[in-house]
């Protein structure tokens, strides 16, 4: 069975965060894509997927409970 595939565009909508933040971490963290310089489609494997779920995310606000 093939392995499913998705685009910066779909895992951003799944995440709920911009494309660009997407690009910007498929590009630091070696992940597959079609085509060269900045017509470059990333192609997220399902391994691709969860480890961006996993990321640290730099510049979130730390949560005060009152």
């Amino acid at each position: 069975m093939a392995e499913k595939l998705l685009s910066t565009g779909d895992v951003a909508r799944l995440c709920g965060c911009e494309v660009q933040t997407v690009s910007r971490w498929a590009a630091k963290n070696d992940v597959s894509y079609l085509g060269e310089n900045k017509r470059k489609t990333y192609v997220f494997t399902e391994a691709d997927y969860e480890r961006f779920l996993k990321r640290p995310k730099p510049g979130k606000r730390a949560k005060v409970d009152n």
